[in-house]
């Protein structure tokens, strides 16, 4: 049996619509393609409980298979051609910030309700272009812990500052960069994670000095990761990551631990 209960395939169809907006009242909505309790299967936190929440849309692909060259010479990214996630807006379901919350407190709590799974993962597409202060701050007020996973190509201050100018920011920022570093306005992350074969170290030098070192064995170090692309060139691709990081130590190999353990 799989870990994960709410998948993301008819997630529109379980979901009913939100309520309509009460006096005229107009709050954002957030398009989501799909809420799931599993565990996180890469990087720092691999192996933790979590609820995943999958926005819709990116930046870099529309998510239809016509646009992938058209795309990826678009914007000079190399996903739109591998990319093998569901992020496209068709189908998602548009909550509000208390919708939302209410439906991951659904979801975190059906395992075990005296003992609600805490922490939630903001995925995408490209989650920056619709995550917000709003959503991280109902997010924390009911005792969430926060990572969100983004490309680099929205700046934090940008996507999280609220309507009195201060920033209220999630607990822990993954980078997964799909452009060259000179394109990227990010201002810091807690991960840097590089998608070979197509994205490599010496292309990310100086962005990599961006990443947050914590303590990691007693000793500070920053969480920089090597992880193979899924699909045909698979084989390939993890060798040379084993490669690259026995020829730079800084830099680790992630494994998909959720695929290898079968679940979403």
């Amino acid at each position: 049996m799989s870990v994960s209960t709410t998948h993301e395939v008819g997630f529109a169809a379980r979901r009913e619509p939100s309520a309509a907006p009460v006096d005229g009242e107009r709050k954002k909505r957030y398009a989501i393609k799909a809420i799931w309790r599993t565990l996180q299967g890469e990087g720092a936190w691999s192996g933790r409980a979590a609820v995943f929440v999958r926005l819709a849309g990116c930046n870099m692909w529309t998510g239809e298979a016509r646009d992938r060259a058209r795309d990826a010479a678009r914007n000079g990214a190399a996903c739109p051609l591998w990319c093998d996630t569901d992020f496209r807006k068709a189908g998602a379901v548009r909550l509000t910030a208390s919708d939302l919350v209410a439906e991951i407190q659904r979801v975190a709590a059906e395992a075990n309700p005296e003992v609600p799974i805490r922490f939630v993962v903001l995925t995408g597409g490209e989650p920056f272009l619709q995550a917000d202060a709003v959503l991280v701050q109902a997010l924390h007020a009911e005792g969430f812990e926060i990572a969100v996973e983004t490309n680099g190509t929205v700046a934090l201050a940008e996507a999280f500052t609220d309507a009195e100018g201060a920033l209220a920011l999630p607990d822990w920022v993954v980078c997964s960069p799909k452009l060259p570093e000179d394109r990227l306005v990010l201002e810091w992350m807690d991960e840097l994670k590089l998608v070979v074969p197509d994205y490599r170290p010496e292309a990310y030098a100086r962005f990599a000095e961006r990443t947050r070192p914590h303590e990691v064995a007693g000793r500070t170090r920053r969480h920089l990761w090597l992880q193979p692309e899924d699909g045909p060139r698979q084989e390939k691709a993890t060798r040379l990551a084993i490669a690259l990081a026995l020829r730079q130590p800084d830099w680790r190999v992630s494994v998909q631990t959720h695929k290898l353990l079968g679940i979403d």
